[in-house]
């Protein structure tokens, strides 16, 4: 029989996703502008011209913008809400279900937008108004949706299939970084943070096995957990990397697009799959389900396309 408290965490565990998704939003506008702002000031001639996605890239990869971005308060801070927000997901991820707490990050992308738009003293327009609202009214008809069916035991899979799976999302992340390191800024952009993404969704995945681990202690527990940890102590430094990259070359509700979009999918399938989080949804759910993401992916485009423009900073958005 479900303890009775059951039914109150799944919408704690929104709550806590939700709270996340609004720190990682502002967390990805104050880590855009200290990246932009320390490559433009590492340039070999500052009165030179701006340098291209490949330049950025190659500064980007030197240790001294490394230690640059150290010193710099505003990355610091933004590291610092990156990563209460990403505790607070954690903390969903163990209450809930990965179908219902992963798509609430879609919400990180208006957070984005519209504080990028007022850091540039601008109000956000009314293309960035209608698809905040469509993406936010997509969420939340989603998690209504999900919250319906009442959460479903995941099923541990085997340690070996673990690490299969997590050897083919890092390696094929690190391949598509590495591959389109000197391409066009808006492709090498796009490339990076859904490689970030990727690596996001699966450490969402090995941290809610972690979690399943500790709670029911099957057998085979102490390999799984061994592959759990160093699939998490690979993944989430190469997603952190690959999302300075994509920083470095593009506009911040870029990012977050991709990885809004790319994350809640690769850990809802993964979770699917591996865990079997999510199969008690039946055929009906499960098209409404589809109908409410696909509703929440149109706004967050419709974001991304009508984003503020992100070349150059102003000075007071700098940090």
């Amino acid at each position: 029989m479900p303890h009775p408290g059951a039914g109150a965490l799944p919408l704690l565990a929104v709550g806590l996703a939700t709270l996340g998704a609004v720190l990682f939003g502002l967390a990805a506008v104050r880590q855009h502008g200290a990246v932009r702002s320390t490559l433009s000031a590492g340039r070999d001639r500052p009165s030179g011209p701006e340098p291209g996605p490949a330049g950025r890239a190659r500064l980007l990869a030197g240790w001294a913008v490394v230690r640059s971005l150290l010193r710099n308060r505003a990355w610091r801070v933004g590291v610092g809400q990156a990563g209460l927000g990403g505790v607070l997901h954690v903390a969903a991820l163990t209450l809930a279900p990965i179908t219902l707490v992963q798509p609430v990050g879609v919400l990180a992308v208006p957070v984005t937008v519209v504080r990028s738009a007022l850091g540039r003293g601008r109000r956000p327009g009314a293309a960035q108004v209608v698809g905040a609202a469509v993406s936010v009214v997509g969420v939340a008809a989603l998690t209504v949706v999900l919250l319906v069916p009442g959460t479903h035991a995941a099923v541990l899979p085997l340690w070996t299939t673990l690490a299969g799976a997590v050897a083919a999302v890092v390696g094929a992340a690190a391949v598509l970084s590495a591959a389109l390191r000197r391409a066009p800024e808006l492709v090498g952009c796009v490339a990076r943070a859904t490689s970030a993404a990727a690596l996001f969704g699966l450490t969402s995945l090995l941290v809610r096995t972690l979690g399943q681990v500790a709670t029911t202690r099957p057998g085979g527990w102490l390999p799984l957990t061994v592959v759990a940890v160093l699939g998490l102590a690979s993944a989430l430094p190469l997603g952190l990397w690959c999302t300075q990259g994509a920083y470095a070359v593009g506009a911040p509700q870029v990012v977050v697009c991709c990885l809004t979009l790319v994350d809640p999918v690769t850990a809802v399938v993964g979770g699917r799959l591996l865990l079997r989080d999510g199969a008690a949804l039946g055929g009906v759910t499960l098209l409404l389900a589809v109908g409410c993401g696909l509703l929440a992916a149109v706004g967050v485009v419709l974001l991304a396309a009508h984003g503020p423009e992100a070349g150059r900073l102003p000075a007071a958005e700098r940090p």
